[in-house]
């Protein structure tokens, strides 16, 4: 189930309830940022009033360029001389700007620089210390940002992996998730018409079914803990990789409409050779239960 988890009193409703709303997607940030490996080839600079926009992400950018820091606003009457700084806060989970200009001859304090826009920033999700605790650090807008770029470069690199995300993103494409069904939401529902709709249990057995087709892949397992299902996938290299397919997924409701989208990316933490990011890649709403960490291998089958 996409998308949660709660407790209730009884240790009969336990297993059941959160079974029902294990599934979660949580999007939520702190302290030292976790190393990721870095690609050798050098991004090319993003150059904007002396600021390097490629160290941020694509909507940090447009939110810099069209909204924060517009040229009309950098450069408008009386201004000469615009520039701007922009660094990752403390958390990594948001950027702050400062900019400045020179104040123009014929206007008050002509020969001046001003310093404005201290307080602006561009936030994450602002609950994520909250939901991860000490692992919020997986959850971090820059974390985020660069483990998209390393996932980018293994699909260049690693055909194993590069087959692996084709499939998963096929599979994706294929499946919508049954919100109807998930009774951590409540609202309307405006499903797609002709996809098969599934919780967790059934991504994880289409994996099952599916996935051994792919020549990089030796044995698939399907675990589960109470109140979620995924798959662990034995490359024919040797190499382990974790796949959670219902939390890669970049499925998204409307929790208003009830519109099914899709968003221009996917959770990267969530097909991964790094068990430890696996493990803390999500959290149960209400149990704050890492479901990846507790679980158990239901089954196994190999070629």
């Amino acid at each position: 189930m996409r998308k949660h988890s709660g407790f209730l009193p009884l240790v009969a409703f336990i297993a059941i309830t959160v079974w029902f709303i294990g599934c979660a997607s949580p999007k939520p940030s702190i302290t030292a940022k976790p190393e990721i490996a870095k690609s050798e080839t050098p991004k090319p600079a993003i150059m904007y009033y002396g600021v390097d926009l490629s160290q941020f992400p694509p909507q940090v950018r447009d939110w810099i360029t069209n909204e924060g820091f517009t040229k009309a606003k950098m450069e408008g009457p009386g201004k000469t001389n615009p520039a701007l700084r922009a660094w990752w806060s403390a958390d990594n989970n948001s950027v702050l700007f400062e900019a400045s200009y020179i104040v123009g001859t014929g206007y008050v304090g002509a020969g001046n620089r001003v310093t404005w826009g201290q307080n602006s920033h561009y936030s994450g999700s602002s609950n994520i210390h909250n939901i991860y605790g000490e692992y919020a650090k997986y959850h971090t807008l820059r974390f985020k940002w660069e483990l998209k770029q390393e996932a980018e470069r293994l699909i260049r690199e690693d055909p194993a992996y590069a087959e692996v995300i084709t499939f998963a993103k096929q599979l994706c494409s294929e499946i919508e998730y049954d919100w109807a069904n998930f009774d951590g939401y409540t609202g309307p529902v405006i499903p797609t018409p002709g996809k098969r709709r599934a919780v967790c249990d059934g991504y994880s057995n289409e994996v099952m079914d599916k996935i051994l087709k792919l020549k990089s892949v030796r044995a698939v397992q399907k675990w589960s803990s109470p109140g979620h299902s995924w798959n662990v996938l034995i490359l024919t290299d040797g190499r382990t990789l974790y796949f959670d397919l219902t939390w890669f997924d970049n499925e998204h409701i409307d929790h208003e409409t009830g519109r099914i989208y899709q968003t221009e990316d996917y959770d990267w933490e969530n097909i991964t050779f790094d068990r430890e990011l696996f493990y803390h890649s999500n959290v149960g709403y209400g149990s704050r239960v890492f479901h990846h960490k507790i679980g158990k291998m239901d089954r196994e089958i190999r070629k």
